[in-house]
């Protein structure tokens, strides 16, 4: 069980690294984006709707680096005096309690909307934005 746990952990961290560099492309398109409006005169949806796109990519995809690394916001009352068990168990119970149900609770009410607009090859609503399809 611990090698899973460990195997989990090493996955965890190298698809965050790999997330570092998304915020990379994310802060250069960004970047593009605002030098083409406003030193061109020129403007890019597709470009703009990429950001929005990386930024939930990342966002979505670091959240287990930063548990693996210990990264994670959490309520400073608990944590402060608190010893190497108790915080530990404050952890484990805030995973069980908080975290695992809310993933369900995403998973179970977000599938029937992703299926839905994945089968419909959904796209953004302007012309020039990321369609649903690449033909």
């Amino acid at each position: 069980m611990r090698g899973l746990a460990e195997c989990i952990d090493r996955l965890s961290i190298a698809v965050g690294r790999t997330v570092a560099w998304c915020v990379l492309g994310m802060v250069l398109v960004q970047f593009a984006v605002v030098l083409l409006r406003y030193v061109f005169g020129l403007g890019s949806i597709c470009m703009q709707e990429s950001v929005l796109y990386l930024h939930g990519a990342t966002l979505m995809l670091a959240g287990a680096y930063a548990l693996a690394v210990d990264a994670h916001v959490r309520v400073d009352i608990f944590h402060r005096e608190a010893g190497a068990r108790v915080r530990a168990l404050v952890d484990v119970l805030g995973a069980l309690i908080f975290l695992l149900p809310m993933c369900a609770v995403i998973l179970v009410v977000s599938v029937p909307y992703v299926a839905r607009s994945w089968s419909v090859l959904e796209g953004s609503r302007e012309t020039s934005g990321i369609q649903g399809s690449f033909c």
